[in-house]
């Protein structure tokens, strides 16, 4: 799970439980200690994971919401030029907004269909890697000091969902999730690898509404 502290900037909370009540735009407010297996400044663990796992989810309060009219102005604070400054700043998560954007498909030489039940009785893959195809997006950031852009996969839980549902029909996805950017600023939540600090990952692909930014956008040369 990731998010974003006034006090120590992005972070990264792994693992939580299921019924975590971390949500996308929840403030919480949540004890948390180092990650001795994650040496990434942004990597923290919840207190009492180790021994307290089944009440793991009853020490996160949480204590407010973003409201809506303030998402993308918050977000907009937080947006870098391009991955490669992440980088360069030794970060392992950041928000990028892409340009000139390619999605596909790719299938994996060597995939894991092993299968657990969740909550709710179905099936699922272990994780990503139980699914023959991968889900990637080539991309420019809107500062991008790569010449040939970035190529990165995609994490984005709602893909694999629709993967798993709707076989057959997997490029679909893509229209689902852009198929409004003309009422949506889109971002790229990214993050980089524990053990390959260097190559990044799309974690979370954010469409906020802009709806209300519409008659201001003629008067901003780059309004991320």
């Amino acid at each position: 799970m990731a998010g974003y502290s006034k006090a120590h900037g992005f972070v990264r909370l792994y693992p939580t439980r299921m019924d975590s009540p971390l949500r996308a735009w929840n403030i919480v407010s949540v004890p948390v200690e180092r990650n001795e297996r994650d040496t990434r400044t942004e990597s923290w663990k919840i207190k009492g994971s180790k021994y307290e796992w089944g009440t793991l989810s009853d020490r996160i309060e949480v204590i407010g919401q973003v409201g809506k009219e303030s998402r993308l102005p918050f977000v907009k604070g937080l947006v870098s030029r391009c991955v490669a400054d992440l980088v360069d700043e030794d970060r392992s998560l950041g928000i990028v907004r892409p340009r000139e954007r390619t999605c596909r498909f790719e299938r994996r030489s060597k995939h894991e269909p092993g299968v657990q039940t969740t909550l709710f009785g179905a099936s699922l893959p272990r994780d990503k890697r139980g699914y023959e195809l991968q889900p990637r997006i080539r991309y420019r950031c809107s500062g991008c000091r790569k010449s040939n852009g970035h190529d990165q996969q995609v994490l984005e839980w709602g893909v694999y969902e629709w993967m798993r549902k709707h076989p057959g029909e997997e490029e679909d996805v893509w229209k689902n999730l852009f198929g409004r950017e003309d009422r949506q600023e889109i971002l790229f939540l990214v993050g980089n690898q524990a053990r390959w600090h260097g190559s990044f990952m799309i974690v979370s692909i954010l469409r906020i509404p802009a709806d209300r930014m519409r008659g201001q956008r003629s008067l901003m040369v780059n309004p991320l």
